[in-house]
Protein backbone atom coordinates (compact mmCIF):
# COMPACT_ATOMS: atom_id res chain seq x y z
CA UNK A 1 0.00 0.00 0.00
CA UNK A 2 1.30 3.25 -1.28
CA UNK A 3 1.43 6.19 1.04
CA UNK A 4 -0.77 9.02 0.45
CA UNK A 5 2.00 11.72 0.58
CA UNK A 6 2.58 12.35 -3.08
CA UNK A 7 6.48 13.42 -2.06
CA UNK A 8 6.79 9.58 -0.55
CA UNK A 9 8.99 7.21 -3.35
CA UNK A 10 7.90 3.91 -1.67
CA UNK A 11 9.96 0.96 -2.81
CA UNK A 12 9.36 -2.80 -1.75
CA UNK A 13 11.54 -5.72 -0.82
CA UNK A 14 8.65 -8.32 0.31
CA UNK A 15 9.80 -11.53 0.80
CA UNK A 16 8.08 -14.53 2.22
CA UNK A 17 10.85 -14.49 4.58
CA UNK A 18 8.61 -11.77 6.28
CA UNK A 19 6.84 -13.71 7.76
CA UNK A 20 8.99 -14.62 10.49
CA UNK A 21 8.17 -11.31 11.72
CA UNK A 22 4.58 -12.21 12.83
CA UNK A 23 3.13 -14.68 14.76
CA UNK A 24 1.96 -17.87 13.60
CA UNK A 25 -2.02 -17.19 12.91
CA UNK A 26 -2.85 -15.49 9.72
CA UNK A 27 -5.19 -13.51 11.25
CA UNK A 28 -3.16 -11.65 13.54
CA UNK A 29 -0.47 -11.37 10.17
CA UNK A 30 -3.41 -9.87 8.96
CA UNK A 31 -4.02 -7.51 11.62
CA UNK A 32 -0.33 -6.90 12.18
CA UNK A 33 -0.09 -5.61 8.56
CA UNK A 34 -3.09 -3.63 8.25
CA UNK A 35 -1.94 -1.50 11.89
CA UNK A 36 1.42 -1.16 10.15
CA UNK A 37 -0.37 0.42 7.20
CA UNK A 38 -2.56 2.63 9.03
CA UNK A 39 0.65 3.86 11.01
CA UNK A 40 2.54 4.16 7.56
CA UNK A 41 -0.56 6.71 6.38
CA UNK A 42 -0.67 8.54 9.41
CA UNK A 43 3.08 9.08 9.92
CA UNK A 44 3.50 10.30 5.73
CA UNK A 45 0.72 12.62 6.65
CA UNK A 46 2.15 14.16 9.61
CA UNK A 47 6.09 14.32 8.71
CA UNK A 48 4.83 16.39 4.69
CA UNK A 49 8.61 15.37 3.91
CA UNK A 50 9.71 14.27 -0.01
CA UNK A 51 11.86 10.93 0.87
CA UNK A 52 12.09 7.22 0.10
CA UNK A 53 10.32 4.53 1.80
CA UNK A 54 11.26 0.50 1.65
CA UNK A 55 8.75 -1.90 3.06
CA UNK A 56 9.63 -5.31 4.58
CA UNK A 57 13.31 -3.93 4.18
CA UNK A 58 16.04 -6.13 5.36
CA UNK A 59 20.03 -6.02 5.69
CA UNK A 60 21.68 -9.94 5.90
CA UNK A 61 22.33 -10.48 9.40
CA UNK A 62 19.96 -8.00 11.12
CA UNK A 63 16.40 -8.78 10.88
CA UNK A 64 13.66 -7.76 8.16
CA UNK A 65 12.19 -3.72 9.12
CA UNK A 66 8.78 -3.34 8.31
CA UNK A 67 9.85 -0.12 7.04
CA UNK A 68 12.56 2.02 6.38
CA UNK A 69 12.55 5.38 5.91
CA UNK A 70 14.96 8.16 3.93
CA UNK A 71 13.98 11.97 4.40
CA UNK A 72 15.14 13.73 1.10
CA UNK A 73 14.18 16.75 -0.80
CA UNK A 74 16.41 17.28 -3.95
CA UNK A 75 17.06 21.27 -4.94
CA UNK A 76 16.26 21.08 -8.63
CA UNK A 77 20.10 22.17 -9.73
CA UNK A 78 20.97 18.38 -8.51
CA UNK A 79 22.64 15.61 -10.55
CA UNK A 80 19.69 13.01 -11.06
CA UNK A 81 21.59 10.04 -11.91
CA UNK A 82 21.93 6.78 -9.57
CA UNK A 83 25.32 7.90 -8.09
CA UNK A 84 24.08 10.83 -7.34
CA UNK A 85 21.26 9.56 -5.33
CA UNK A 86 23.64 7.18 -3.57
CA UNK A 87 25.65 9.74 -2.69
CA UNK A 88 23.34 11.71 -1.38
CA UNK A 89 21.41 9.22 0.57
CA UNK A 90 24.03 8.14 2.20
CA UNK A 91 24.30 11.75 4.01
CA UNK A 92 20.60 11.28 5.25
CA UNK A 93 19.59 9.75 8.56
CA UNK A 94 17.87 6.11 7.84
CA UNK A 95 15.28 5.68 10.37
CA UNK A 96 13.60 1.76 10.74
CA UNK A 97 10.47 0.64 12.46
CA UNK A 98 8.93 -2.00 14.05
CA UNK A 99 5.24 -2.47 14.36
CA UNK A 100 3.67 -5.00 16.64
CA UNK A 101 0.32 -5.36 18.03
CA UNK A 102 1.64 -6.72 21.41
CA UNK A 103 4.80 -8.41 22.13
CA UNK A 104 6.76 -5.28 23.11
CA UNK A 105 9.72 -7.25 24.37
CA UNK A 106 10.41 -9.29 20.90
CA UNK A 107 9.42 -5.97 18.55
CA UNK A 108 12.68 -4.24 21.25
CA UNK A 109 14.89 -7.03 20.40
CA UNK A 110 13.99 -6.81 16.65
CA UNK A 111 14.66 -2.97 16.38
CA UNK A 112 17.53 -3.26 18.22
CA UNK A 113 19.12 -5.32 15.59
CA UNK A 114 18.53 -2.54 12.75
CA UNK A 115 20.38 -0.15 14.85
CA UNK A 116 23.59 -1.67 12.89
CA UNK A 117 22.40 -0.01 9.39
CA UNK A 118 19.71 2.43 10.75
CA UNK A 119 20.54 6.01 12.57
CA UNK A 120 17.07 5.04 14.64
CA UNK A 121 14.57 2.23 15.42
CA UNK A 122 11.70 2.81 16.59
CA UNK A 123 9.02 0.64 18.04
CA UNK A 124 5.19 1.37 17.21
CA UNK A 125 2.74 -0.31 18.95
CA UNK A 126 -0.98 0.05 19.47
CA UNK A 127 -2.12 3.02 21.92
CA UNK A 128 -4.10 0.61 23.94
CA UNK A 129 -1.84 -2.06 23.75
CA UNK A 130 1.37 -0.23 24.83
CA UNK A 131 1.02 0.54 28.63
CA UNK A 132 3.40 -2.49 29.28
CA UNK A 133 5.97 -1.11 27.05
CA UNK A 134 5.81 2.41 28.35
CA UNK A 135 6.45 1.20 32.06
CA UNK A 136 9.40 -0.45 30.69
CA UNK A 137 10.53 2.73 28.94
CA UNK A 138 13.88 2.35 30.71
CA UNK A 139 14.68 -0.65 28.76
CA UNK A 140 14.14 1.23 25.57
CA UNK A 141 16.34 4.19 26.56
CA UNK A 142 19.25 1.76 27.61
CA UNK A 143 19.07 0.29 23.88
CA UNK A 144 18.70 4.00 22.52
CA UNK A 145 15.62 2.09 20.69
CA UNK A 146 12.38 4.82 20.42
CA UNK A 147 8.76 3.92 21.12
CA UNK A 148 5.77 5.27 19.91
CA UNK A 149 2.29 4.01 20.12
CA UNK A 150 -0.35 4.46 17.36
CA UNK A 151 -4.18 5.16 17.65
CA UNK A 152 -5.82 3.36 15.01
CA UNK A 153 -9.09 5.26 15.22
CA UNK A 154 -7.89 8.66 15.31
CA UNK A 155 -4.71 8.00 13.40
CA UNK A 156 -2.66 9.80 15.76
CA UNK A 157 0.75 8.67 16.89
CA UNK A 158 2.08 9.71 20.11
CA UNK A 159 6.25 9.40 21.15
CA UNK A 160 7.20 8.31 24.23
CA UNK A 161 10.82 8.01 23.46
CA UNK A 162 12.62 8.93 20.41
CA UNK A 163 16.63 8.97 20.43
CA UNK A 164 18.67 11.47 19.66
CA UNK A 165 22.26 12.48 18.72
CA UNK A 166 22.45 8.88 17.13
CA UNK A 167 23.71 6.62 14.22
CA UNK A 168 23.72 3.52 12.90
CA UNK A 169 26.66 1.11 14.84
CA UNK A 170 27.48 -0.09 11.83
CA UNK A 171 28.97 2.09 8.83
CA UNK A 172 29.36 -0.63 6.10
CA UNK A 173 25.91 -2.14 7.14
CA UNK A 174 24.68 1.28 6.90
CA UNK A 175 26.52 1.79 3.43
CA UNK A 176 25.22 -1.66 1.92
CA UNK A 177 21.37 -0.67 3.34
CA UNK A 178 21.65 2.72 1.26
CA UNK A 179 22.89 1.17 -1.93
CA UNK A 180 19.81 -1.27 -1.17
CA UNK A 181 17.45 1.28 -1.41
CA UNK A 182 19.02 3.42 -3.67
CA UNK A 183 19.43 0.94 -6.33
CA UNK A 184 15.32 0.09 -6.45
CA UNK A 185 14.51 3.67 -7.12
CA UNK A 186 13.22 3.74 -10.68
CA UNK A 187 14.85 7.54 -11.41
CA UNK A 188 12.08 8.04 -14.17
CA UNK A 189 9.25 7.43 -11.70
CA UNK A 190 11.02 9.40 -9.11
CA UNK A 191 12.18 12.71 -11.29
CA UNK A 192 8.24 12.81 -12.45
CA UNK A 193 6.69 12.58 -8.97
CA UNK A 194 9.47 15.45 -7.57
CA UNK A 195 8.65 17.78 -10.49
CA UNK A 196 4.51 17.56 -9.90
CA UNK A 197 5.15 18.72 -6.32
CA UNK A 198 8.64 21.11 -6.21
Amino acid sequence: MSPPNNKIHKVSFRSHLTRRNFGGKTSKKRGEANFLGAFERAYFSKIKKAGIAAGEFSVSGYGIADLAWIAWTPNQSEEFTALALHHELRRRQLHTFEAKLTDWRRALKQAFRYRYFSDKAIVVMPFENAKLAIASLDSFKHLSVGLWSFDQKRGRIQEHYTPTKVSAFNPEAKEKAVSMISSKVNLRKLREKLNSVL
